[in-house]
């Protein structure tokens, strides 16, 4: 029975340990200097805006959807696109996208055109998004990094950009917990842990199920590729309308 016992608290100190390490947006409390709302990016922005995320750009490999994110961000007349996180599917496919001799431009393989619109971009998930330490690799390219985290307002209605890596290290998990277990409760949940005044709405990816919780304000982008037999290109954003205040899932083509 000894035995069992040991054997019973080790896998129970594992498990919590796993959902530490993975959920690590549980460790705010203790250590609050691991929440990105720290260091958060202020930017005073007007006029429509359309977040993205979780577009796993490849090098040399077509976005398939630059027709129908030319065609929203034309008739919804956005002035701000808001790309949070994992746009590259790997820093190494961000260098040769933004490398300066290389076509087409980033701007071709996202439809902008000469759209009027001003492009900022969240840092997504290590794996997949250049560190801060290479965002020169942006300069002479339309993309603005803010940074791991941006507080964005809208005379006087604010919106948080986040990527959501801490929700859950693993993408694959937070999506999971999302399909199969309960949707949007860790946004919801890393909001609370972060601080984030409750009027506040709060716009994520890495999931890749888009959603909103129009009660909590938190909402999530979905993400445009394949990843593994469980995820799905949702062609989804999210459109803010500051005039109104209004937040909705926007479906492209």
């Amino acid at each position: 029975m000894q035995a069992l016992a040991v054997l019973a608290l080790a896998i129970l100190t594992a498990v919590v340990i796993i959902a530490l390490v993975n959920f690590r947006f549980l460790l705010y409390p203790l250590f609050p200097q691991l929440n990105p709302m720290r260091a958060a990016t202020r930017l005073s922005l007007k006029g429509n805006s359309l977040f993205i995320s979780d577009l796993h750009l490849r090098a040399g490999q077509p976005f398939a959807y630059s027709a129908a994110l030319h065609e929203l961000l034309k008739k919804r007349r956005v002035s701000n696109l808001i790309i949070d996180g994992d746009l590259f599917d790997s820093p190494r496919d961000a260098r040769k996208i933004l490398d300066k001799a290389a076509s087409p431009s980033i701007s071709d393989i996202l439809g902008l055109d000469d759209l009027p619109v001003r492009v900022f971009f969240v840092d997504g998930s290590p794996p997949h998004d250049p560190s801060p330490e290479e965002h020169a690799i942006f300069d002479g390219t339309p993309l603005v990094p803010v940074g791991r985290c941006a507080i964005l307002s809208f005379n006087g209605m604010q919106v948080v950009a986040y990527h959501g890596q801490d929700v859950s290290m693993k993408g694959a998990v937070a999506h999971s917990w999302n399909r199969f277990i309960s949707k949007l409760s860790l946004e919801r949940t890393w909001k609370h842990l972060a601080g984030i005044p409750a009027q506040d709405w709060v716009i994520f990816g890495h999931t890749h199920i888009p959603g909103i919780d129009a009660k909590h304000r938190v909402a999530n982008c979905g993400g445009w590729q394949s990843k593994g037999f469980l995820v799905h290109p949702a062609r989804t954003g999210i459109y803010v309308s500051p005039e109104d205040e209004s937040i909705e899932v926007a479906k492209f083509g």
